[in-house]
């Protein structure tokens, strides 16, 4: 064949230059270049697979560059122009491929014959192959070489998972360090070290091609320091545009992937801009772009497979790089009408505000909450009414299903509030700013998230403060003040919960009132100050006894003074620690609120008193005594003591109710306790 051809070997030599200044990306390469992950007896074939501007590219030239040496025959490389709108055809690229090889006569235009004279070119020759933006696996068979002397490095946006026997590379943004790393080595000179680049980083999203893009505008114009383009690009309605260099855009990138997609699924995209926060799960896509969940999770599984949104390792999750959250918000001003959007961005926020509250009645049903008429949206629809808007026919689930699926949904969603918080601080409706972490307040006393806690909190309290809204203002107040408690801050806990007091006065909110004096009394208990805690406990039950009567048959069951635990020594809680349950002896402010647990808050209702009664009946015997002693503020000597058993044995039991009842405090014993009405 090569005879009748007019064939002359060549020692073919196509790939691109090499990044001078490629840094990072060290896994990757070793993956690319170890014999050792080659398959043993065929070609060895990666897929590097990513969104726009990860560095795909300039990492297959790298790994080639570097396994060069191995595969002395042939170096091969074509750009199939995946994401250009018109990609090259295989017939062209099989031509060029020959060519290189040492083809000089004439070349047939059957598709099928050239892929069998390339094959026949490329037999027993030690051989790599780049093949760079491939558009498809259609496009990608019949380039690859078959013999086992060979490596094919395959990129792609799309997942290309129909190849058989392909190791997959997914790339995304870069980690700080190396990040960083790119930057000092692509500004070379220019770079002093004292720069404060993480700002800047965090602007390029750790994007390659943004940071090289920003490093590019640096070098261009010396009088400019990190802080100036920092800057310029803070500026989120100009930030896509001025990551420019020449003829190199981030935009440009993005717009590719975004024509790629099919129409439904572009308006899907365009959605995702009205979510707040980094990640987001599949029924938020739902209802923001007013379709089924099952559509959506569809949409999303193609997006994700075009490396346009990102898998999260928790199922049903996904992410969308800021940049392209900047891109779809872009998209969203041009394509979508204006009122269309602001009531699928309002639609969403009603069903995030009805499922969160739905989450917080099931983490603590008790909890003094602001009454509805304080937490509407600005729209005037009730937070706590369906989240179907008239918008789509989103997720039909409002609540979870139980109190260990509201822990789960609020552990994945708490960065996102913030982020939704933070964006009514700025732009939205100042209710939110107060409603959200109104609603938190038992998910933050359960897991321990106190620096979270009190930064949410202070901005419901600026919203409250600005709106002059006493009542948010009053529950902010308790918010703080039930953070610095747990963070053993029991002066500037006493400080917010009398401030909680004097605004629940002035705002006529008895149960806000009544929640102030029963935590000054778990203050009063931790400074040892007994008179105090009795005045407290006398003022708290006095109102309860007016707003509830209800409250009135549960006032015997507190425990006396003289049976509490001594008082004086140190909470030891670390701020912002997430402190796990646990059943060692209880610490005075523990012993406090157990005091108070039995009407810590509202009594429940009647179906909640059956199905408490229920759990009630899962504890043994034994650990039903033990919640008991609990109750009346028994340290796990006392229990031990009383019941003629060990310290151990106590904390045996504890860690058994615990884990049955799904609870993390001695003060969650005590209220369940009283609502499942168990005898004494």
């Amino acid at each position: 064949m090569r005879e009748a051809l007019d064939w002359a070997p060549t020692r073919a030599r196509l790939l691109p230059p090499d990044t001078t200044d490629f840094t990072g990306r060290l896994g990757e390469l070793a993956a690319l270049t170890d014999p050792a992950t080659f398959p043993a007896h065929t070609a060895a074939l990666f897929v590097v697979t990513g969104s726009g501007g990860t560095g795909k590219t300039a990492l297959a030239v790298r790994a080639a560059r570097l396994a060069g040496d191995s595969f002395p025959d042939a170096h091969l490389y074509a750009d199939l122009g995946g994401y250009t709108g018109s990609p090259t055809p295989v017939p062209d690229v099989l031509r060029r491929f020959l060519r290189a090889l040492g083809a000089a006569g004439p070349l047939p235009e059957d598709r099928d014959e050239l892929v069998g004279m390339f094959r026949t070119a490329l037999a027993g020759q030690r051989a790599l192959v780049v093949l760079d933006d491939a558009a498809d696996e259609a496009q990608v068979r019949p380039l690859l070489p078959t013999g086992p002397d060979a490596l094919a490095i395959v990129t792609s946006r799309n997942w290309l998972g129909g190849l058989a026997g392909a190791l997959p590379l997914r790339l995304g943004p870069m980690p700080d360090a190396e990040a960083a790393a790119m930057l000092a080595r692509v500004l070379g000179a220019r770079w002093t070290g004292t720069e404060d680049v993480d700002g800047l980083l965090a602007l390029c999203g750790h994007l390659p091609l943004a940071i090289r893009i920003a490093a590019a505008r640096l070098l261009s114009r010396p009088q400019m320091t990190v802080d100036d383009l920092c800057d310029q690009l803070r500026d989120e309605r100009r930030r896509l545009k001025r990551l420019t260099a020449g003829d190199i855009t981030v935009h440009g990138v993005l717009t590719s992937s975004y024509d790629a997609l099919e129409p439904g699924d572009r308006k899907v995209f365009r959605r995702l801009a009205l979510l707040r926060g980094f990640d987001f799960c599949t029924e938020a896509a739902a209802q923001v772009a007013g379709i089924s969940r099952e559509e959506a999770q569809e949409a999303l599984d193609r997006m994700a497979d075009r490396s346009v949104v990102r898998p999260e390792s928790e199922s049903g999750r996904y992410s969308l790089h800021s940049l392209a959250r900047l891109f779809a918000a872009d998209r969203l001003a041009a394509d979508d009408d204006p009122e269309t959007a602001r009531a699928a961005e309002a639609g969403h926020l009603r069903w995030v505000l009805s499922r969160l509250r739905a989450a917080a009645d099931l983490v603590n049903p008790c909890m003094v909450r602001l009454p509805a008429s304080e937490t509407e949206p600005c729209d005037g629809t009730s937070a706590t009414t369906s989240g179907n808007s008239a918008i789509g026919t989103g997720s039909q689930e409002i609540a979870p299903a139980h109190r260990e699926a509201a822990l789960a949904w609020l552990d994945a969603e708490r960065h996102n509030l913030l982020a939704l918080v933070r964006h009514h601080r700025r732009f939205g409706d100042p209710a939110v700013c107060w409603t959200v972490p109104d609603a938190l307040r038992g998910y933050y006393h359960q897991r321990r998230r106190l620096r979270e806690w009190t930064r949410m909190a202070d901005i419901g309290m600026a919203a409250a403060q600005r709106e002059q809204n006493l009542r948010a203002q009053a529950a902010m107040s308790l918010n703080l003040g039930m953070a610095a408690f747990a963070a053993n801050r029991l002066d500037e806990a006493g400080d917010r919960y009398q401030r909680a007091v004097e605004l629940g006065l002035g705002s006529g909110w008895r149960e806000i009132e009544a929640a102030g004096y029963r935590n000054l009394a778990g203050v009063a208990l931790g400074h040892g100050d007994t008179a105090r805690w009795e005045k407290y406990m006398s003022l708290w039950a006095e109102l309860n006894e007016r707003v509830d009567p209800r409250f009135t048959p549960a006032l015997s069951a507190l425990p006396a003074l003289s049976e509490l635990p001594a008082t004086g020594a140190d909470r030891g809680a670390e701020p912002g620690a997430d402190n796990a349950p646990t059943a060692t002896e209880p610490t005075p402010a523990d012993a406090a609120l157990t005091a108070v647990a039995l009407l810590a808050a509202d009594i429940p209702q009647s179906g909640q008193d059956r199905a408490t009664a229920e759990e009630w009946s899962v504890l043994s015997r034994r650990e039903q005594t033990v919640a008991r002693l609990v109750v009346q503020g028994l340290t796990n000597q006392q229990i031990a003591k009383r019941i003629r058993c060990s310290p151990e044995t106590v904390k045996f039991h504890l860690r058994n109710i615990f884990r049955k009842l799904g609870i993390g405090s001695r003060v969650e014993i005590a209220r369940f306790v009283l609502a499942s009405g168990a005898p004494g």
